[in-house]
């Protein structure tokens, strides 16, 4: 009689990469060439004297116009002095088009993008080199799409398994992190496209994330929370870094300022742009004060709520999409009114305007600049993301069933994820694969008529995202 075996994760192998990956490519393909970084990272100080110039030949409004989102994805410019609009592309492991301004996604496949293996896979890998390569091949496709920031490398510690976002995350080891987050955050940038690591600190849960206090030991902050910030920070050099949802002793982390001010900006030097997750300003003095330099969010949430972040929109019907909502964040006409009245505020816009503008030098911005024209889902791309998930495979345990031997006739496979498509894990971080082979028909692809294929739900899956009641 046949052995029958239920399917663990690991039966995939590397026959499933492009399951997970929706890519094809050869294994004879190069994947994409891992240069060894650079030892440091350009100053970002080094058109300090220009922007300075440019400073002194903008307006107050002009400067605020900087400060805050003026779309979904992107933030003001001054075009009259040369200046363009900041654009960037959400999702650390994957560069999407999106429809018009708006967070829509283009559903197209000939627009789908590299769908990279998720961050925890390229953390298995542990092989910092492939973190270089897959910077590279976001850079790279970053630089196709006309983005100027990757709202990535995400390098929350994985604190519990319950974090819906933490596929999206390096892994539970600081130490870890703090190694592979290097190489990625280079690759981006040697492309002249700024990474920018998020999302500082201690945002680790997504449940009432908005609300939460964390408090946590100086020790824990220390050795747990922060060492993967500070080695993107001081060793990798990253561009820009975005603050979290939730409160540090208190306060907010995204204007928080001893996070902000004391660590990130004098303890350790930053000199980059700090930018908010979107909607997670909550206090125009705070962020004038405490940190923040861009206020980023999306007036399609503010609509919805039928109130703006710096203030009521009115009653009766809920307002068109207008760009005019964004003139109602925290950094937009209330910073512009607050230094009116107190001109010891302006000096600190012009600070956060000299660090936008840092950024828009050293991704090629500014001064004509010409920028790398990039690539799009190529074969050296797809050979990476091919890479890095077979690297990134890990066998926890194997009592002799892997692999398959020729004389297995009959295989179980169980569990709804079986047969379900789920580029990118879904949320912000979700991609347009070109396509995919769920995990249930790239085993039969791979075992053919080798075995018969007996498949089991076992549970269901419910959309509305609730636990299924009957487990």
């Amino acid at each position: 009689m046949s052995r029958q075996f239920p399917l663990l994760t690991a039966l995939l192998g590397s026959a499933l990469a492009c399951a997970v990956l929706g890519c094809s490519a050869p294994q004879s393909e190069e994947a994409t060439t891992a240069t060894p970084p650079p030892a440091e990272a350009p100053s970002l100080t080094a058109n300090d004297a220009k922007i300075n110039v440019l400073l002194q030949k903008m307006t107050l409004e002009e400067k605020v116009r900087m400060m805050h989102a003026n779309s979904a994805f992107a933030a003001g410019g001054v075009p009259r002095l040369g200046i363009p609009e900041l654009m960037t592309s959400d999702g650390p492991h994957g560069v999407r088009p999106e429809q018009g301004r708006d967070w829509k996604p283009v559903d197209n496949p000939a627009n789908a993008g590299t769908y990279m293996p998720t961050n925890n896979t390229l953390a298995a890998t542990w092989n910092p080199a492939l973190g270089y390569a897959y910077g590279t091949v976001l850079g790279q496709e970053a630089n196709f799409r006309g983005k100027d920031v990757i709202l990535g490398p995400g390098i929350n510690i994985i604190r519990t398994p319950l974090n819906g976002r933490n596929f999206e995350y390096l892994s539970e080891d600081p130490f870890l992190i703090s190694k592979m987050v290097v190489g990625y955050i280079k690759g981006v940038q040697a492309q002249g496209v700024s990474a920018c690591v998020k999302h500082f600190a201690v945002n680790n849960q997504e449940i009432q994330r908005n609300y939460i206090d964390v408090n946590v030991s100086e020790r824990a902050l220390r050795e747990i929370y922060l060492p993967a910030f500070q080695a993107a920070v001081q060793e990798a050099g990253v561009n820009t870094l975005m603050g979290s949802y939730n409160k540090f002793r208190g306060t907010y982390a995204t204007h928080n300022a001893y996070l902000m001010n004391d660590i990130l900006k004098k303890e350790w030097g930053f000199k980059g742009l700090v930018m908010s997750d979107w909607g997670s300003v909550h206090n125009t003095q705070e962020a004038l004060r405490n940190g923040t330099d861009l206020e980023m969010g999306t007036d399609l949430a503010l609509a919805a709520q039928g109130t703006a972040q710096g203030g009521q929109i009115g009653g009766g019907p809920k307002p068109k999409f207008t760009p005019a909502l964004y003139e109602r964040f925290f950094l937009a006409a209330p910073a512009l009114e607050a230094a009116r009245k107190d001109p010891k505020l302006v000096p600190l816009i012009d600070d956060k305007v000299r660090r936008i503008l840092r950024v828009m030098y050293a991704t090629n911005m500014l001064d004509g600049a010409k920028r790398q024209p990039g690539s799009h889902n190529t074969k050296k791309h797809q050979a990476t993301a091919l890479k890095v998930a077979e690297e990134g495979i890990v066998l926890l345990k194997n009592d002799g069933i892997l692999p398959l031997k020729k004389t297995v006739k009959t295989v179980a496979v169980i569990g709804a994820n079986a047969t379900r498509e789920n580029a990118g894990g879904g949320g912000s971080g979700q991609l347009k694969a070109k396509y995919e082979i769920t995990p249930l028909q790239g085993l039969k692809n791979e075992l053919g008529d080798q075995a018969t294929i007996t498949y089991a739900p076992g549970y269901t899956i419910a959309r509305d995202q609730k636990a299924d009641p009957k487990l």
